[in-house]
């Protein structure tokens, strides 16, 4: 009996509740969470090259401890190296690191400009109080 098989069969079992079919299905994955991530992805590869084709969730026992390790099933098909990453996935992943850059940039400048500012209102602080002191000087010398 092959994994599909035996997962079909306990979610299929018309004996079992649906929290009886979910902790079966925990203590059969229970051995595959003790492998490495690297030993999980060679499980996957060695799948692809016994049965040429590409695993669907329902192939494996241990889909969801693939999914909590890493993520959506197509980026572990592409960890595991048995498919190639998608342009759009690059071409976003691109677009998104030049807006970084680009909003870093302009906060630094905002920065700068706030800076900037602070430094002549602190100037022109100065000059009015240098100005007001003048003038008091000024009236309590008449």
């Amino acid at each position: 009996m092959n994994q599909r098989e035996l997962k079909a069969r306990i979610k299929n079992d018309p004996n079992l509740t649906g929290s009886e079919k979910a902790k079966k299905m925990r203590e059969v994955a229970a051995a595959y969470r003790k492998l490495s991530d690297e030993e999980l992805l060679q499980l996957v590869r060695d799948f692809v090259a016994e049965n040429n084709r590409m695993p669907e969730r329902c192939d494996l026992l241990y889909d969801t401890v693939l999914k909590e390790r890493f993520g959506p099933w197509g980026r572990m098909l592409e960890k595991a190296g048995v498919k190639e990453v998608a342009q759009s996935y690059l071409e976003r992943k691109r677009r998104r690191k030049e807006k970084r850059e680009r909003h870093k940039e302009y906060r630094r400048k905002i920065r700068e400009q706030q800076a900037t500012e602070a430094e002549r209102a602190a100037e022109g602080n100065l000059e009015t109080t240098e100005c007001a002191e003048s003038a008091i000087q000024a009236g309590t010398a008449e």
